[in-house]
């Protein structure tokens, strides 16, 4: 009996249902706001947990998505619609309880999954009302903690428009919504750091958005990963500091590891705000937030990767990938490498097609980027794009990634996004004469602005997708279709 081949995923993560950013993004969910900006996806600032074998992801925008082998997420209802950014969860004796980005309210639950309930407000240690932004919680044996942004006014001899950190307090471990202490400092923007300064270039040294908290202890240690430079830029990244004191003191910047992730150029531009969370065999990953920006300057998405731990007890994220990885649970040890040996073959490849709305080229579709996309004329019926990819040497191929734009998109209007529906077919001879089905999604029902696809591998000198179908009111853009394999040698 033939092997099963290992599973795999790539970045930006595939995640079916993702919502409108649109109405969080204008910051008043107003209709005469909202329309200033074209409606559009995003997905961001995630917090996930490992219970039970399985992932639960807590993003912005929605709450919440349910992985069951690290790779597919789904959608589930957990009682509460909307967190606003950067939910907060922790499981504490036996409860779970969840607080949303500068919101007072904190809800708790029997399940991870919900039905969640307010169960309390945030306050402080003299019963003031206070509404965190960019929160996080710790459970640290019997007692828990709580991280959020700060901002202050800068001070001595510091040049800089403000100086932006990490708070953190106790909790009451029996009514976990009140704050037992004042708040401390953990961390904050040091203008000398360049990947903290705000800007594309970092170019600001007199301001740095250190947002994004999450706290996790591993051994005796705490690991404070916060972010800079600003969420819209493609300099957004993660640092780490650690702390061998406790939870609420002695933290300090990793030597070797800092930034902790990166990457400015490419389909993964930016690697900021997220989390860093156990995954199955014994294994660490982190989850982090990357930039589409092409709408609004908080369009984003999402992406992960294995840690390891050095010698010297210091947290690393080899690479942000971009390219076929394993899937949680594969290997052994993932940060040691966890690529599957696929590159992408259909960059740059002079790409035709059907036909072309204005400034909408088919080379869009293959340019490495996710600010351009191909998109056929409205009167075209076949609605179909090809890639050669050799005529004298061929490519064996193994999976494919599509990245879409929901050209006309309204949720205002109940123009609303949908599955997409397609055919991939590739030539098995170079005179691309004959061509065989790759992937049949005609029938597609999933939801999929980012949809990677895995498949039995084939040799292929070219590929060719016809777009069959699109939600009602919707324009297909493709911002990428992207092939990966390996270059097939003759015997």
């Amino acid at each position: 009996m033939k092997n099963k081949r290992p599973l795999t995923y790539c970045n930006p993560l595939s995640i079916e249902d993702v919502k409108s950013g649109r109405p969080l993004d204008t910051n008043q969910c107003r209709e005469d706001n909202m329309r200033k900006y074209r409606d559009y996806r995003s997905i961001s600032d995630p917090s996930v947990v490992y219970h039970d074998g399985k992932w639960i992801l807590y993003p912005s925008y929605a709450v919440a998505y349910l992985s069951e082998d690290f790779v597919h997420w789904k959608h589930v209802d957990i009682g509460v619609p909307n967190l606003r950014y950067s939910p907060a969860v922790v499981q504490f004796r036996g409860k779970w309880y969840l607080n949303g980005h500068s919101m007072s309210e904190v809800y708790s639950s029997d399940s991870p999954l919900g039905p969640f309930t307010l169960c309390g407000h945030m306050t402080d240690m003299h019963g003031n009302v206070i509404r965190p932004a960019d929160g996080c919680y710790l459970a640290d044996g019997d007692r828990l903690y709580f991280y959020w942004f700060g901002i202050k006014t800068a001070q001595g001899d510091i040049d800089a428009e403000f100086i932006s950190g990490t708070l953190g307090v106790e909790l009451d471990p029996d009514e976990p919504w009140k704050m037992l202490t004042e708040p401390v400092w953990l961390n904050e923007f040091d203008p000398s750091v360049e990947w903290q300064r705000t800007g594309e270039y970092n170019e600001n040294e007199r301001m740095g958005w250190v947002e994004g908290q999450w706290m996790i202890k591993i051994g005796s240690r705490y690991y404070l990963l916060y972010s800079g430079s600003g969420t819209q830029y493609r300099s957004y990244a993660n640092g780490i500091a650690i702390s061998e004191e406790g939870p609420l003191s002695g933290f300090k910047p990793q030597k070797r590891h800092d930034p902790f992730t990166e990457k400015r150029h490419g389909i993964m531009r930016g690697a900021g705000h997220g989390c860093i969370v156990p995954g199955p065999n014994d294994t660490y990953w982190t989850f982090y937030t990357t930039i589409f920006c092409y709408n609004h300057v908080y369009e984003r998405r999402i992406g992960m990767d294995p840690v390891g731990i050095d010698e010297d007890g210091e947290l690393y994220c080899p690479q942000v990938t971009e390219i076929p990885q394993y899937a949680p649970g594969v290997l052994e040890h993932p940060e040691q490498g966890n690529g599957a040996g696929l590159l992408p073959i259909t960059f740059l490849r002079r790409a035709f097609a059907s036909s072309e709305a204005p400034g909408r080229n088919a080379l869009y579709a293959a340019d490495d980027s996710v600010l351009t996309w191909w998109q056929p004329e409205k009167s075209d019926l076949e609605k179909l794009i090809t890639f050669p990819l050799g005529d004298r040497t061929g490519y064996n191929i193994e999976s494919l990634r599509i990245i879409w734009r929901d050209i006309g998109m309204e949720t205002l209007d109940g123009v609303m996004p949908g599955p997409f529906r397609y055919i991939v077919e590739y030539a098995p001879t170079a005179a691309a004469e004959e061509w065989k089905t790759l992937v049949d999604a005609s029938d597609n029902t999933k939801d999929l602005c980012i949809d990677y696809r895995q498949f039995e591998p084939v040799k292929a000198y070219a590929v060719r997708m016809r777009i069959t179908g699109t939600p009602e009111g919707i324009e297909p853009g493709l911002v990428s279709l992207t092939v990966f394999g390996k270059c097939a040698h003759e015997k």
